[in-house]
């Protein structure tokens, strides 16, 4: 009878051991943040949807001497030159697929292995019906963006350093 108490309590000390708390601080650098972006509402004729595809390769010699990578995935770039030919003046509702064709082994870094990636790249290529009357010539292009709204979820220290709440 005595055995299961004793047995009982050395796993709730184990058990207890291995819990611990942490108390975590998220911070962030205010450079290159893109949560605050000016959206201009605009109207606009869909134009059609385009699809642009990308592959890419990895490579790894035996025992991993040589790596390389060939190939390049989808940028904003290349949906907008495949917007371009419709004469579009912007996308919407991007999305990018990737599929990846290679089998993983426990003796990769021996032989060697090669693993490629499909990008496949769609989006809605959009025209805008009319202009916005504003100060800018193209309010998609008026210079620097505006400073983001204060809030109080940002935090500013006065040493630079920028806390998330």
């Amino acid at each position: 009878m005595r055995k299961p108490n004793l047995l009982v309590a050395i796993i709730a000390v184990l058990v207890l051991a291995g819990c611990s708390t942490t108390n975590t601080n998220f911070s962030a650098s205010m450079n290159g943040v893109s949560d605050y972006t000016t959206v201009v509402v605009k109207d606009f004729t869909p134009l059609g949807i385009i699809t642009v595809r990308a592959v890419e390769t990895h490579y790894s010699s035996p025992f991993g001497f040589v790596k390389s990578i060939d190939g390049a995935k989808i940028t904003y770039g290349d949906l907008m030159q495949a917007a371009a030919r419709l004469e579009a003046d912007d996308i919407i509702n991007v999305r990018i697929d990737i599929n990846s064709n290679y089998k993983k082994s426990t003796f990769d870094w021996i032989t060697g292995w090669t693993r490629t990636y499909t990008y496949i790249g769609t989006a809605l290529a959009i025209k805008y019906t009319e202009r916005m009357n504003t100060q800018y010539s193209d309010p998609q292009l008026g210079g620097l963006p505006k400073a983001p709204e204060s809030t109080s979820a940002v935090k500013k220290h006065r040493n630079g350093k920028v806390t998330l709440k």
